[in-house]
């Protein structure tokens, strides 16, 4: 895993307990994706709707996993890179799609050159960075002027997320829950997209993205009508506001 040797040592703390945790996840389970199909499919209209993509982009897929992502973003790229901390998701990764790059780094640390990149996708992955503003720093470097970075995170303003996935709730449960992960609020996002040098950002929640599991198992018996509902917060227009992820996009000036 490539680290920052400057960074401070709760970071690379930070680090590596993610790293460890999904190195145990993936590697006990085999892969690790709770979205449905229908969840993937909205998020890639509103990732097509919020970058307008063109064919041929360069694309570095921050956040990466075990390669679930990538179906957002591969139809557009003619160069795929993806990274993550975990060494074990990242092979499950190379397995599936070996024409790709695959890299173990810290979002805080790229090891790649200054506007390498046409799109720095975060994929759910800056609310598990603490300091996150150093993750959009580094996505800002590695594009290139003009352009676009994408970021979809747990919306704190979504119900569920505030009772049960927030670490204040008294509901709070950490099953399932990374050791740095907490939802975000959209403003800390998008001050965070200000303070790192973007411009033009756009920013919404969005609601109708449908789990096919979550933790702990005993809440899947309820997860059917947990999808119906949020389809509605959607078609309701609440989703705009309280959807359960926020997706904000920046462009590199």
């Amino acid at each position: 895993m490539t680290s920052d040797p400057k960074a401070p040592p709760t970071s690379r703390r930070d680090a590596r307990v993610e790293a460890d945790y999904f190195d145990e996840l993936v590697g006990a389970g085999g892969e690790f994706d709770p979205l449905a199909d229908s969840g993937w499919k909205t998020l890639q209209r509103r990732f097509e709707a919020f970058v307008q993509p063109r064919p041929g982009l360069r694309v570095l897929d921050i956040g990466c996993g075990t390669g679930q992502s990538r179906q957002l973003y591969a139809g557009y790229a003619s160069e795929y890179v993806g990274v993550d901390l975990s060494e074990t998701a990242l092979a499950r990764a190379r397995a599936k799609f070996p024409e790709d790059r695959w890299s173990c780094c810290d979002a805080r640390a790229l090891p790649f050159g200054s506007g390498a990149f046409d799109l720095v996708a975060y994929s759910s992955v800056l609310h598990h960075i603490p300091d996150f503003d150093a993750a959009l720093r580094e996505g800002l470097r590695v594009l290139a002027p003009g352009g676009r970075a994408f970021a979809f995170d747990p919306n704190l303003l979504h119900p569920a997320m505030a009772l049960f996935r927030h670490p204040r709730s008294p509901l709070y449960s950490s099953h399932g829950v990374s050791p740095n992960e907490a939802p975000l609020l959209p403003s800390v996002l998008r001050d965070g997209f200000a303070r790192a040098g973007f411009v033009d950002l756009q920013q919404r929640a969005q609601s109708d993205i449908a789990y096919r599991e979550v933790a702990p198992r005993l809440l899947n018996a309820a997860l059917g009508v947990y999808n119906v509902a949020d389809r509605w917060l959607e078609r309701i227009g609440l989703g705009r506001w309280f959807g359960v992820f926020v997706i904000t996009a920046g462009t590199r000036p």
